[in-house]
């Protein structure tokens, strides 16, 4: 754990504001939900929540299936992180999303790429399908499909299938 050296006082209320350059960082915007956990010593731990997490047995499962049948690599992932990967693309596990995939989470689009896009901060793949996971409304997520060769419409057609699947699986 790193010091920051920062002290905040709790309000009336029990509040305690989360500086905005350890927000910024951690990429934490207003709303967000955090998870509060107790460490050893009093520790107070927050991590973000996210509904995606319940899925990670599911979801490994899920991607080695469509892998096998497919010979595609897949990643799920939630707002900022790659949470589950296929055997090739461990390495994209717990790096945070670039700015572009950010930006077509942001969107809600399902897309088809057969150009170079930034998966990660200088990770890029040449061809990828990417379908959020919408739940309550909200995007939680996506199922990007990486490729040796163009993605075709029904492949995203497939993946689309798999977010609506997770998407329905979280709502229950």
């Amino acid at each position: 754990m790193k010091a920051t050296g920062i002290i905040r006082r709790i309000d009336d209320l029990g509040r305690i504001v989360i500086p905005k350059e350890i927000r910024k960082n951690l990429r934490i915007k207003n709303g967000e939900n955090l998870e509060i956990f107790v460490g050893e010593n009093d520790q107070i731990i927050l991590r973000k929540f996210s509904q995606l997490d319940k899925l990670l047995d599911v979801s490994q499962s899920l991607i080695d299936a469509i892998s096998h049948t497919t010979k595609y690599q897949v990643l799920i992932t939630n707002n900022d992180i790659c949470i589950s990967a296929s055997a090739k693309k461990k390495q994209y596990i717990d790096k945070p999303l670039s700015e572009t995939i950010l930006n077509i989470l942001n969107d809600r689009k399902n897309i088809i790429k057969n150009e170079p896009i930034e998966i990660t901060n200088n990770e890029s793949e040449n061809h990828l399908a990417i379908s959020p996971i919408v739940a309550h409304g909200d995007v939680l997520g996506s199922i990007i499909i990486i490729a040796d060769e163009d993605i075709s419409v029904s492949d995203l057609n497939n993946i689309n299938i798999i977010s609506a699947f997770l998407s329905k699986y979280i709502e229950e």
